[in-house]
């Protein structure tokens, strides 16, 4: 299979602030992102995304892509194998809508799926689902193949194995597979007095700081520093959690940064159901869950010892800092904290942006920049005290 095309349908807002910058099949959920997988269970050599006509500048289409996917459809052994033999024109269908379809051919058919899927319905199902899906990345990842040696000066407690891609490194750390794998991206790095849980995942270039403490169910993305303690959560790529701090039960974007210190409460003290906030119904919805972090969009920020109520929301782009806690969501482009918010206005969010892509030698291009500012207008109606200030 040559090219595929992933398509957001309307319910990629549920997913927002998360696909504000990027469609629902780039998306971190275990050792890949969505499309990553796909790509590498059908080899396919080409990917187009389709549906948000704000990204189409930095995600482009492909309009004769052979295969078009639903961008928060997990794969799965039969889905792998129904994408790869579609009929011309057929749709694959089931009771959450389209999932897949061949492109328009003399056939055009429909089939209802009945078997079990799984899609991102809310940024809370990436942590919420990521324990399995790194056990299930992993196993056909290293199918076959044989791992980086890990140094003698780490333990390594459990069953399940240690995998090391080419130039991956650790030191002096003790890895407890007792309850999933583990996965070292290549020239990833695990300083000394790491403690490691798995299933857990470590991306390309990423680093562990010096007696990191890393619970089960946490992917780390690429080029990120990651220390303190972590449970549970996905980070997205080119993001720094560098100091002690907790997070927990999170979704953290690219390009951001914790400050030293800063620390999530995942429980509320009543031990009640969280709610958060839902960009699409507009309010906080309840999630079903007694465990929920926080969601933090792409390029924002937080101070030192920053603390973050059970259930927050972060948009893109904003600037969070001071004392006490901030509200429970904190709108796109806002700069400001618990004592309240003004607009982190876009030519200013940008600048800051651009600095810190140098750092990973990365110029964002005219196209980034473009879909950043279309971001901040889109979302200018979240930012309640512009309509005080007109």
């Amino acid at each position: 299979m040559k090219s595929l095309v992933f398509f957001d349908d309307a319910e990629v807002s549920n997913l927002y602030p998360l696909t504000l910058t990027r469609p629902a099949a780039g998306l971190r959920a275990g050792i890949l992102t969505i499309a990553e997988k796909w790509a590498r269970l059908l080899g396919c050599q080409e990917l187009g995304y389709r549906g948000q006509a704000h990204l189409s500048e930095v995600f482009t289409d492909l309009p004769d892509a052979e295969v078009l996917i639903n961008g928060r459809l997990l794969p799965n052994a039969g889905l792998i194998e129904k994408a790869a033999s579609l009929l011309p024109g057929e749709k694959v269908l089931s009771s959450d809508g389209l999932l897949l379809m061949e492109k328009p051919g003399d056939t055009n058919t429909e089939t209802i799926w009945s078997e079990a899927i799984r899609l991102i319905r809310r940024p809370y199902d990436l942590f919420a689902l990521n324990h399995e899906e790194i056990c299930s990345d992993f196993e056909w990842i290293t199918r076959g193949r044989e791992s980086a040696p890990l140094g003698d000066d780490n333990r390594v407690i459990g069953p399940h194995p240690v995998f090391l891609e080419p130039g991956a490194k650790a030191y002096c750390s003790i890895f407890n597979t007792t309850d999933g794998p583990i996965y070292l991206a290549a020239d990833s790095e695990v300083m000394e007095g790491c403690m490691v849980r798995g299933p857990f995942s470590l991306g390309e270039h990423s680093q562990l700081r010096m007696g990191a403490r890393i619970y089960t169910g946490t992917s780390i993305g690429p080029h990120c520093r990651i220390g303190g303690e972590v449970s549970n959560s996905v980070v997205q790529g080119f993001s720094n959690k560098g100091h002690e701090g907790y997070l927990g039960n999170s979704v953290i974007g690219a390009w951001c940064n914790i400050g030293a210190d800063s620390n999530n409460s995942n429980l509320k003290n009543n031990y009640d159901e969280v709610k958060l906030w839902n960009y699409r119904s507009g309010r906080f919805d309840k999630t079903g869950l007694q465990f929920c972090g926080l969601i933090m969009g792409d390029h924002s920020k937080c101070g030192i010892n920053t603390m973050f109520n059970t259930g927050t929301v972060v948009g893109v782009a904003c600037n969070v800092f001071g004392a006490g806690f901030p509200r429970n969501f904190i709108p796109d482009f806002a700069w400001g904290g618990a004592s309240g918010f003004v607009t982190y206005r876009a030519n200013d969010a940008l600048q800051t942006a651009r600095r810190v892509m140098a750092r990973r030698k990365i110029t964002p291009t005219e196209a980034d920049e473009n879909l950043l500012r279309d971001v901040f207008y889109m979302t200018a109606e979240g930012r309640f005290w512009e309509r005080s200030e007109s």
